[in-house]
């Protein structure tokens, strides 16, 4: 058959050359007809049924001068009539009425390239699916050979010396390979028990029982940080000493791990019940591989470590110096930690913010530091959050990288910028567990019980707003979050929460995590806030908790929100409760002073901070340190009872002292605890609102602090505010009173308003 569907026609012999015949007519080309067969002399060549050329073979044999290669006809191919190889003459003489016909060229169809490659798609399924031949056998067949035909065998002598190496022996190979392989797995023994069998057999059948693949050494193993099964109690794993024989996890980054197994320990279900745990501590199982119980104790011994501790790749060398960061941070207690690189300094600061201070951890050489920051932006960061696929130091960029840390789940909020000389990159340590979260309850923060008692009236309201205010770091966030975890019957509603980004788990509500890009302006993050808030508004939802209102779209949409009857948590920055109000009726937010004042939209209004509390065991009489000055003003403007206050001991003892954080002026760490929270908040009453209405702040601010009832060492924070809750725990001696003069506002320059009985104390 040729390739333009015509049958071939025996063309003369033409002497001259390969240029001479390609030149000359084609008998191709001329239409077949009796009269124009010409009648030629065949030549003497003979011709092999099995060998031809494979010019021959893609063009109809009419093209001699190529290499030989092996073809094998089809039986249902028809053989060519037209030539009688005994005698020198076709089958009729020509009409001379057909040689007087004009040439016409018959009309073929192309072959296109998408039936070559299906041409040659079936023809490679076919050969696959025959069984598999001895290699010096190898089967072939013409191009036109369709797929469903026998082929036929022929011997590898018959095969030219210098034909090219065919792709089919190599497919051959593989294919009896595969074949012997699945052979040698049937031929094991279904009798044998667990124990009748040595490590020789196992090594060689490790791979191919169990499916998974072998480990040959410990030092063929990845590099990893930590062993996930070991025995200590940092452990994300502990099993029992007979499976750690034959079962280990090592985590290769924060939550991925590698499990090695023995081949007979995998068909346990002892080896799922492991994995399924590993699971549930957060750490995902990337690969499962098996190796001998030889290998696995090398890996307990700790051989890889100290084999790959000689060529550690650089990046891995580099993340491991920031976990080890990281890890300190963690073990001190530390809510923040500060990289500040400086051009004029040699080294770089390290600072860890524990219990609201901040100390110097290490001065590091800044090319360690730069690497160590450059892998963790790179391998570390979630990709969701990011704002640039890589660190740079000269663009403001925000980022959350997941992390564990020991058996905790942290989650690093990113933050670095660009500075004179330099430039800061800020890492907040948040909760990262959504499976075993904790959530700090407002009895635990600090709050007296007047305000549990307010916040407590929070959970039975139906729309209206409830704004915390604050500087950063105060735990507004953490305030926000224990009010929607606080909810009697959470469980029958729909709650969303809008962050940016989101930082600690709150997996009882629907949460939208906001992403900003460090070229984003302001109207494009609030575009992206309102277009969230809009959503969710469809969506049927019973409460909102947003992060923070920076925005007039933003506020609008709070307020329609909370008019329709679903109540809304937010944050904002402003110094106390009516600079809150003042701000959402002017400025940015500018929303409508009616809707501000009208009854039941806000339910609640508060300020916060945080205060370090003082160590018990080696806090100081304040009446030793502090000034004669400050300590009258106290007793006489405020009534406190001095006797009872104590100051900080800079010193610190055991109990308190953070060893290996210093001041800069080299001083160890010490002598405060966790910090407590104190606030001031407010339910506004019909009269404070009357004062809102007409923008009289002067007058909402008496109403409220004319509601005091008590002194200010009295636990009744009824119209009391932040700066005389302090002076209430410092009254106690809970903390320091020179950080309140210090750092919030001095005793002399805070007025003092008369409560309910007309008294200013």
């Amino acid at each position: 058959m040729g390739l333009f569907n015509q049958d071939d026609q025996a063309a003369p012999e033409i002497r001259g050359g390969f240029f001479k015949r390609l030149r000359s007519p084609r008998a191709t080309f001329i239409e077949s007809t009796q009269a124009a067969e010409p009648k030629f002399k065949p030549t003497g060549r003979a011709v092999n049924p099995q060998v031809t050329f494979l010019g021959r073979a893609l063009s109809g044999d009419d093209i001699e001068d190529v290499e030989s290669t092996q073809i094998v006809e089809s039986r249902e191919s028809t053989p060519t009539p037209s030539v009688h190889s005994d005698s020198g003459s076709t089958s009729a003489d020509p009409d001379p009425a057909s040689l007087a016909r004009p040439f016409v060229p018959p009309v073929f169809e192309r072959p296109s390239f998408e039936s070559l490659s299906a041409s040659i798609k079936a023809r490679e399924g076919a050969e696959i699916s025959q069984p598999p031949h001895p290699i010096e056998h190898r089967p072939s067949a013409t191009p036109a050979q369709s797929p469903q035909t026998d082929a036929t065998l022929v011997p590898a002598a018959a095969v030219p010396a210098h034909a090219p190496e065919p792709v089919e022996q190599d497919r051959a190979i593989g294919v009896a390979k595969n074949v012997q392989g699945r052979a040698s797995v049937e031929r094991a023994t279904p009798g044998r028990s667990e124990d009748d069998h040595d490590v020789g057999d196992e090594v060689q059948a490790v791979g191919t029982t169990t499916g998974r693949p072998e480990l040959v050494s410990a030092e063929s193993l990845p590099e990893f940080k930590r062993i996930l099964t070991a025995a200590d109690e940092d452990a994300a794993l502990r099993i029992p000493a007979s499976a750690r024989k034959e079962f280990i996890a090592v985590e290769l980054q924060p939550g991925i791990a590698i499990s090695v197994a023995t081949s007979r320990f995998c068909e346990k279900a002892q080896y799922a019940t492991f994995i399924k745990d590993l699971s549930n501590n957060d750490v995902y199982v990337r690969e499962e591989m098996v190796a001998t119980e030889a290998v696995i104790a090398a890996i307990y011994a700790g051989k890889t470590v100290s084999a790959s501790s000689a060529g550690v790749r650089e990046a891995s060398a580099a993340i491991g110096r920031f976990r080890d960061i990281i890890e300190a941070a963690h073990a001190y207690g530390a809510s923040d930690v500060h990289f500040e690189p400086r051009e004029f300094q040699s080294e770089v600061e390290v600072r860890f913010r524990v219990n609201g201070d901040l100390y110097t951890f290490r001065h590091m050489p800044k090319a360690i530091v730069r690497r160590a920051l450059f892998a963790a932006y790179s391998d570390l960061v979630q990709r969701n959050t990011n704002s640039g696929n890589s660190f740079q130091p000269s663009a403001p960029q925000s980022a959350m990288i997941p992390l564990v840390v020991k058996t905790d789940t942290v989650n690093l909020r990113w933050q670095s910028s660009p500075l004179v000389g330099g430039y800061d990159v800020a890492l907040r340590l948040l909760d990262g567990n959504f499976k075993n979260y904790r959530v700090l309850l407002p009895k635990d923060m600090g709050f007296e019980q007047s305000q549990l008692e307010l916040i407590d009236t929070l959970n039975y309201v139906s729309g209206g707003i409830t704004a915390l205010t604050g500087e950063t770091g105060s735990g507004k966030t953490t305030t926000l979050r224990a009010l929607s975890y606080m909810l009697p019957d959470r469980e029958l509603k729909k709650q969303f929460a809008v962050s940016e980004p989101s930082e600690y788990p709150m997996p009882w509500l629907s949460e939208y995590s906001i992403i900003r890009r460090p070229d984003e302006t302001n109207e494009e993050a609030n575009r992206k806030y309102a277009e969230v808030i809009r959503t969710l508004m469809r969506q049927d939802p019973d409460d909102l908790t947003i992060q923070e209102v920076r925005d007039e779209v933003v506020m609008g949409l709070v307020a329609e929100l909370a008019l329709t009857g679903h109540p809304v948590r937010f944050s904002l920055h402003a110094g106390d409760i009516i600079a809150a109000i003042m701000r959402m009726a002017g400025g940015r937010l500018r929303l409508p002073i009616d809707e501000l004042a009208a009854e039941g939209f806000i339910n609640a209004v508060g300020n916060q901070k945080l205060i370090p509390t003082l160590c018990d065991h080696c806090k100081l009489p304040a009446e030793d340190v502090m000034s004669r000055a400050d300590l009258e003003i106290l007793r006489a403007k405020f009534g406190l009872d001095t006797s009872r206050m104590a100051c900080r001991n800079m010193e610190g003892c055991p109990h308190c002292r953070l060893d290996g954080l210093f001041t800069r002026l080299g001083k160890v760490a010490g002598g405060t605890k966790r910090p407590s929270l104190a606030a001031e908040l407010y339910r506004p009453t019909p009269e404070f609102l009357d004062r809102v209405a007409v923008r009289d702040w002067a007058g909402a601010r008496r109403i409220w602090r004319g509601e005091r009832r008590t002194g200010f060492d009295n636990p009744d924070m009824t119209g009391k505010t932040l700066y005389e809750h302090t002076l209430f725990k410092a009254s106690q001696g809970l903390i320091d009173p020179q950080f309140i003069n210090r750092s919030m506002q001095s005793f002399a320059q805070y007025r003092v308003m008369p409560g309910v009985d007309g008294l200013m104390v």
